[in-house]
Formats: C-alpha cells, structure tokens, sequence
C-alpha cells in the first residue's frame, strides 16, 4: 500500500513510480526482447484503433503489426542510455487512423514504447530540424549568462507559443530564482523572484537530472493507470525516463495555484548538475508534438553548454583581474617598503579582490585593519579556531556560531596564513547577506482538506512576500577559495623576497639588468632579421641593381618613419600621419587630388602601426609603378573607419589606370602584405583584380586600435545618424511571425522607440487601439488568415503615420486606398526598415506630427 503524503515525507513521494500515464499518449511496457506485452495503459487499445481489450502476454505483432514491431525493434537496438530514447515520426498503424509519433527507450527489466497522435501531419521532423537550428543560432553569439537567459526565453516562447517562459537558476542554498522571462502582456511577471527549495524535492530533481523534458499536456487531467494492477511482491514500473509518466498530483494544485494549465521544463544541466530550468507556462492546456519537444531537448543541451562556457569565462575573467590586481599590489611593495607597512596600506585593494567588507592583518605581533572588522580580541579568538587546521584556508559563513558575541552585522570570514611557522594571518570578513529576498509567496506549504482527505499544497497564495536573511554572508565559492590560495602564495612569495639579505638584493639588481639586456638585444635581433629578410626578398624580385636599390630603400624607410613616429608616440602612433606620410612620397607636384584620403582620427599600437607602414608603402608602391598611379589620368581612393565589432577597415580603390590582370604568382610585397596583417596582427586581407582597378579591404583587429584624442578633441563637423530618431515615441508593431516581430522590436528600440507595443493578430491590435494610439505603426499586411486592413483604416482616421511589412514583392496584394503607403519588403534587415521610416517622413520630428502638419490630403493615408 503506499504510504499517504503528508509535511513529514512529501520528499519522499515515489514519483518515478506513479502507475499511471498522462492522457495525451498511451502506453506500452515489454519485456526486455519487445517480444510480448506486460503493461498497456488503458486507453492503449483505443488509440491503437483496437476494439478488443489488450492482454499481458499477447505478442507485440498482434499489438501493432509485424512491420511496425521490425521497425520499433531495431529503433531500440541502437539504445546506448535510457535517456537517449530514438523517436519514430509519422508512422502509421495498423487498425487506426491518422499517423502517430512513438518513442522508445529501455530501463531496468522493461522496454517502453510510447505512443502520440500525430499534430502536424509527418512534418514534425522538418519543423523540428528548423526550430533546432533557430534556437542554437540565436543563442551561439552570446557571452554572458544574463544574455544567453534573456534571448534563450525569448526564442523559446517564440517557437514553442508558451504563455510565459523563465529561466529559473538554483541558488548555493537550494531555492531558485527567475533570472529572465519572456511573457504575453496579460500573464503574471515572476522575474527577479525567489522560490523556496522546498518547491522543488530532492527526488524531481534527480528527475529533471536524468530526463532533461518533462511536459504536463493538462494539469487538471485524469491519470490513465497501467493494466493490469500489479499483482503481490511484483515491482512497480519505473518511468523516470517515460515523457508520459503522470506526475504528482500536489505539483498539478501548485500549478492551478499560478493559474497554470500546461506546462514544459527543459532541465540546464551543467557539470553534471542541475543548474536550472526553462520552465514554460500555458494558461491553458497545451501539447506540444514529440518532434518539437526532441528539438526542445537538443536546444537544452546547448543552452546548458553555453551556460557553462559562460560561467567559466566569468570565472577566468575574474581570476585575470585578480591576478593583474595582486601584481598592482605587489609591484608597489618594493625592497625599501616594510611588508607589513605595504599590506596595511593595500589591505583594501586585497578585500576588494573576493568581495569582502573588510580586512585585518596580523603579523609580527601587531595588528592593522580596514573596513568592518571585529575587535582585535574577536579576531584571535577566530585564529585560533583556524588554527586547528595548521596550514589551511579556514572560512565560515556563519560566524555566530564561533563568536556569538561579534560585530553584528559581520556573518562571514576567512583566514589566511600567511606563513607556516610565524604567527602571521590576513583576516577578511562578510556582512551579513541581509537582504530582503522577494518570494512568489511565503516559503512554506500548507495542508487544506480536500475531498480526497488532508492533502499537502503548495503554497495558496503568490503575494509577494519578504524574508530577511539574518547571520548569514554569501557563502565563499571554489572561485573565492582559488583567488584566497592565489593571495597566499604571492603574499608568502613578497614576504620571503623582503626577507632576503642585501647581498641578495644586490643579486637581484643584477639579475634584472641581465633580463633588460636580454630583451634589448631580442629585440634588436628581430629588427635586424626584418631588414635582412626585406633585402634578401627584395633582390630576389629585383631586375636591376637600381630597381633594387630603390625598393630596398623605400620599405626601409617606410620601416624607420613607422618606428620614428610610433616611438615619438608613446606607445601608439596616429594612422592618419602615416597614410598622409605614404601618400606624400607619391603625390605627383600639380595633382595632389589624384590620391584622395579620408577616415576617422585613429591611433595604432606599435605593432600594428609598423606593420601599416609597411604595407601602405608596398601598395603605394605597387599603385605608382604597375596601377592607376602609373598614368596621369589615374585616381586612388584611401577610406577608412570602423567596423561594428571596433576593428578598423581600410578600404584601397584604384581607378583610371591600365587594365588590371591577376598576377601569375605572388611577389614578395603580396606576400609581405598577406603574412604582416593576417599573421602579425590576425587580421583580414582581401584583394580584388577587378579589370578596371585594384580594390582591397585590409581589417586591424580592434585590440591594435584606439581613438586619437588629440583629433577628437578638435572641433568636428556634426555626423547625421538616425540613433535615437525615435526618442520618445511609442510605436505599435502587428506581425505574426513571432522571429521577425523580435528583430523588429529590437531594431524600433535601437533607434530610440520609447516603447514598442506588439500584436500578434489583428485582433490584438485593435483591441489595443481601444485604449490607446501609438505614435507611429509598422503593420504585417497579411495575417495568415486576416490582414492589417482594419488596423491601417483607423490609423488612417486617426492620423497616425504607419509602413507596411509585406512579403510580395510588390503592392497589388494592398487594397488601392493604401497603395501610396510606404512599404518594407520581407525579410526585413535594419537598413531597410530605418530607410523606409526616414522615407515615410517619420523621422523628421521627435514629436508626433499629424497628416495636417505633414501637408497630406486628408484622404491619402499617413
């Protein structure tokens, strides 16, 4: 019999072992070989089109077929793991109607074989395949986890149609918390809040552990049992891989607590452990087809690794800014400053780097302190503590129960010793988290009689609700651990050199005069091997001793102008002297105009400036003496700025000159250009021999480039941008397509749009125009089955300026009465849509202008 659930055991409710099926699907368990039939659901011969009732023990092929149970069969020999269950999509069987979806999958003594109806007519492989690689695409670009989040719930609502979807993460105390959310405008908002770890069991963890989708079709259903009942002593069916397993009645009276019909979870999994969910929510009932929640699954995975390489790129990130901040510390500490005089005066620097609000050091019998600190009594009484583990990082996060009579509002601490055998320790200390945490509802459940007894439910209430976190601090993660040992052993390391005797000093004097003359002359070497290999090069090109002696003498003093003038530079030097320097050598005397120059005040690192030098001097070059330099007539055009991404293009035109023709081989400048940018700096070259003139597009990446503030700070004509050309307005967008309403959106809110309303029908946009009229409308024409007409007819009679986004290629598809409104065609890219809203007279004011003020008749539409 099985034990009722009441406060005292509910984590232990068996739910991997429910004993029935949600009514969705239907069910059946095999045996190991899929020879014969153990368990059916109840409702298995009514959706299989069987009028008799199934049997335990009948054979598969009487069930489903001979082809259909040859074919199931071979799906489960490829079985590695239960969770990777193979799917069958659109197949049909023998006495039903209709086309089905089966997935199969084996555990323990049974072999599972689960069957759908099929929603979509055979395409689900195709929708599914196309929903994969729009989600991974749309999450692959980013970096952080916030980011990935925020866009992973967006794309999730938009192909799956849930009301609401929230990344949920769990927190090092076991609650979780919603980190992002996309939502339709009438659903609840449950961003930012926290739910108690108790909402979630130990025991649906370990499921959403091993079975990463778990959809609830109806959470008012009527669970479908397994027939027949199990008889004395006989195991029950473990389902924990089963997609069908009914789930505990308490989560279904949690969910019609939050107004929940249907529901997804996509488990994030990360390093073997559960991260979180993507939890998705309907407000009614909602059954999302099999292929759809494989693709779902498939998107998990990556979310989950994207996660993780996010969170470890966080976590080197951090440990890099440590590390350089401890050499800043550590620099200053030089061999006249007293270690213990140094630390004290850094012992700030030293906190902030773990996120402490407070820091004291005892060393040689004295004590110093800065920040929120315990009295100097506390603080040995806490040392000696640590000092049961000679030698080791001792921290706790709950100091109350070690110094019931500390700072109050101290909760946190950490000791570091700082020597073996000295009596020498760095002390940093926590506030209290002391936070308010917002809760969906206060963090306990409660138990209401229900017809079926006294039952355990969630909680009744999500009001949001308050609990003060007190005498605890943030808990000290591995990364904190890490960066405390990192702290130590350069600490130990600063203390044992300040240690040394002056001969020793004098040691080191000498040791750093060695190293600087060895990167003087590593230096010098590298300089003296470029020459050697431009002349070498250059002779094995040259026809004459004069074509020689000229070449060599231009790249070397292409070479000298770019060291002069990054030298002189401090570090960096300005590109646009050095593209006036190149292009100087090469000006003819009355027709400067021939080489035109124009870009943004831009500097260059050493690097990256030496290596221009000489790759504009090789161009020029090549321009004077084989291209459109080499006539009177011929022109060349030098632009450059910068990229999106911040590197700098250069962007070489030549015109007016001989016929171009590619090269049979690459010279020794074609190569020099080539290997300096790509391998030198990791950039891009791309050159192009168009008949009518030499075209090239040169990238520096970013790293090597930086504004010249010395130009910025000269006046400058003001450039004409449409960012922010929206300032203010709030614009409504009807388009059905959720993807492009997202690009969309996001385009309207980069030029300023103070909000953007979305409607994904016609129907919600004219609900919306009830209540309120927007500044300016982008509307989707043809709405599947409707259009925008109606919405566009008010616009009109409201004055409102809109465009239309349409997919035909021209405007027949438009009623005559909007022919003369502007139009962007599908699919639309940020230029288009930017372009057509500067055409359509949208952007001249940031205020709303009318049809009157626009001198429009007012019959012709806005």
């Amino acid at each position: 019999m099985t034990e009722p659930v009441d406060l005292t055991n509910c984590d232990r409710e068996p739910i991997h072992i429910p004993g029935s099926i949600q009514p969705h699907g239907a069910m059946l368990v095999c045996d190991p070989e899929m020879a014969r039939l153990i368990f059916a659901s109840r409702n298995a011969a009514t959706v299989i089109g069987r009028a008799e009732t199934l049997r335990r023990g009948m054979l598969l092929e009487e069930v489903l077929g001979d082809v259909l149970s040859h074919d199931l069969r071979n799906a489960a020999a490829k079985v590695i793991r239960p969770e990777l269950a193979p799917v069958l999509l659109g197949v049909r069987l023998p006495a039903a109607a209709g086309l089905f979806d089966v997935r199969i999958h084996r555990h323990e003594e049974w072999s599972f074989i689960e069957i759908e109806p099929c929603v979509d007519e055979g395409l689900g492989a195709v929708k599914a395949l196309d929903v994969t690689q729009t989600l991974v695409r749309r999450i692959a670009p980013q970096n952080d986890v916030q980011t990935i989040a925020t866009t992973g719930v967006r794309v999730v609502r938009a192909m799956l149609g849930y009301d609401r979807v929230m990344v949920y993460q769990f927190l090092h105390n076991g609650a979780g918390r919603v980190i992002a959310e996309a939502k339709a405008e009438s659903a609840i908002s449950f961003m930012g809040q926290h739910f108690p770890a108790a909402d979630i069991p130990q025991q649906a963890r370990r499921l959403y552990l091993v079975n990463a989708i778990r959809m609830i079709s109806d959470a008012s259903y009527v669970p479908i049992p397994l027939e027949p009942p199990l008889a004395d002593g006989e195991a029950p069916v473990d389902m924990s891989f089963a997609q069908l397993r009914s789930v505990s009645p308490i989560h279904c009276e949690y969910l019609g607590n939050m107004g929940v019909q249907g529901s997804l979870s996509i488990s994030i999994i990360v390093s073997g452990e559960l991260w979180g969910l993507i939890a998705c929510h309907h407000n009614s009932p909602k059954v999302v087809p099999l292929a759809l929640r494989v693709a779902a699954e498939l998107f998990g995975q990556c979310f989950s690794l994207q996660i993780s390489v996010a969170e470890r790129r966080a976590e080197i990130l951090a440990a890099t800014e440590a590390r350089a901040c401890l050499d800043r510390i550590l620099t200053a500490l030089t061999a006249d400053t007293e270690v213990r005089t140094g630390l004290t005066q850094r012992l700030g620097d030293i906190a902030a780097l773990l996120a402490c609000n407070g820091a004291a050091l005892r060393m040689k019998g004295q004590w110093s302190a800065w920040g929120n600190v315990p009295g100097d009594d506390a603080a040995q009484e806490l040392i000696e503590v640590a000092a049961a583990t000679p030698d080791a990082i001792w921290c706790a996060q709950e100091l109350r129960a070690f110094l019931p009579d500390t700072v109050p509002d101290i909760a946190g601490a950490m000791i570091i010793p700082l020597s073996s055998t000295l009596n020498d320790y760095l002390l940093l200390f926590r506030n209290e988290e002391a936070h308010a945490i917002e809760w969906a509802g206060a963090p306990v459940k409660t138990v209401v009689t229900t017809p079926h007894g006294g039952r355990l439910t969630p909680r009744g209430s999500f009001d949001t609700w308050r609990e003060e976190v007190r005498g605890r601090s943030t808990p000290w993660t591995v990364a904190d651990r890490s960066v405390a040992e990192a702290i130590r052993t350069y600490l130990r390391d600063v203390i044992l050199r300040q240690s040394e005797a002056t001969a020793e000093e004098r040691a080191r004097i000498e040791q750093r005069r060695r190293i600087l003359n060895d990167e003087l002359n590593h230096r010098v070497k590298n300089i003296l091997a470029l020459v050697k290999s431009i002349a070498t090069q250059t002779a094995a090109e040259a026809s004459s001793v004069s074509d020689y002696s000229a070449a060599l003498e231009g790249r070397l003093r292409a070479l000298a102008v770019a060291h002069d003038q990054a030298i002189g530079s401090v570090g960096s030097g300005s590109l646009v002297s050095l593209i006036e320097t190149a292009a100087g050598f090469h000006r003819l005397g009355g027709s400067p105009e021939r080489i035109s120059l124009s870009g943004l005040p831009l500097r260059l690192d050493d690097n990256a400036f030496g290596v221009l030098a000489l790759v504009t001097h090789e161009m020029m070059t090549n321009a004077v003496k084989y291209g459109a330099l080499s006539v009177p007539e011929g022109r060349l055009d030098l632009r450059w700025g910068l990229t999106d991404a911040g590197d700098c293009e250069l962007l070489w035109q030549e015109s007016g000159g001989p016929r171009v023709r590619r090269p049979d081989h690459d010279g020794f400048g074609t190569k020099l250009i080539r290997t300096t940018i790509e391998f030198d700096l990791r950039g891009e070259v791309e050159v192009v021999y168009d008949p009518v003139g030499l075209r090239a597009r040169i990238i520096v990446p970013g790293e090597h480039v930086s504004p010249d503030d010395r130009a910025l700070a000269e006046p400058r004509p003001a450039e004409t941008t449409t960012a922010g050309a929206l300032a203010g307005l709030t614009v409504l967008l009807v388009e059905d397509q959720a993807l492009i309403a997202m690009d969309a959106e996001d385009t309207l809110r980069r030029l300023g749009a103070a909000a953007v309303h979305l409607a994904l029908s016609a129907a919600e946009a004219l609900e919306r125009l009830e209540t309120s009229t927007p500044d300016l409308a982008v509307l989707d024409f043809n709405l599947g089955s409707d259009t925008a007409a109606e919405v566009a007819d008010i616009l009109v009679e409201r004055r409102v300026p809109f465009i239309f986004a349409t997919g035909y290629s021209d405007s027949v598809m438009l009623p005559a009465r909007f022919r003369g409104v502007p139009i962007v065609r599908k699919p639309i890219n940020d230029a288009t849509l930017v372009t057509q809203i500067t055409q359509a007279n949208l952007l001249r004011n940031p205020q709303r202008q009318t049809c009157s003020q626009r001198q429009r008749p007012l019959d012709t539409p806005c």
